[in-house]
């Protein structure tokens, strides 16, 4: 019996430690900005996979170090809610606050342009 206990424990943290299915989630560091979408340009309408170019805007009251980022959206980019639930690039609104991650080499231009790997939907 302390056996099948010691399986099912283990297997119990192996799964919690888990976020999503597909390996993806959302990085354990602060976002590299925070802001309301308020524009978003769907790219590649034809391929099977959603393309896109989102402007993320800072709001008054909302902690971050940018005010403007053009962020590309892409098959790679891990979009979640709050609850962790994943979203596609069809849910995006514009008007939704969020939360984004970069990765590879952000251009410094005003608006800051980068790949977003992660996306936090807040509302």
């Amino acid at each position: 019996m302390r056996k099948y206990l010691s399986i099912l424990s283990l297997a119990a943290l192996l799964l919690a430690g888990c976020q999503t299915q597909d390996g993806f989630q959302i990085p354990n560091t602060q976002p590299d900005m925070r802001g309301s979408i308020t524009n978003i340009k769907k790219t590649n309408s034809k391929k099977k996979e959603g393309v896109a170019v989102v402007m993320v805007e800072s709001v008054e009251g909302v902690p971050t170090t940018l005010t403007k980022a053009t962020l590309r959206i892409d098959a790679k980019t891990y979009i979640e809610n709050l609850q962790g639930a994943t979203l596609r690039l069809e849910h995006l609104r514009e008007g939704q606050l969020v939360e984004a991650w970069f990765d590879e080499q952000v251009v410094e231009a005003s608006p800051v342009q980068a790949h977003a790997s992660a996306i936090r939907v807040s509302n």
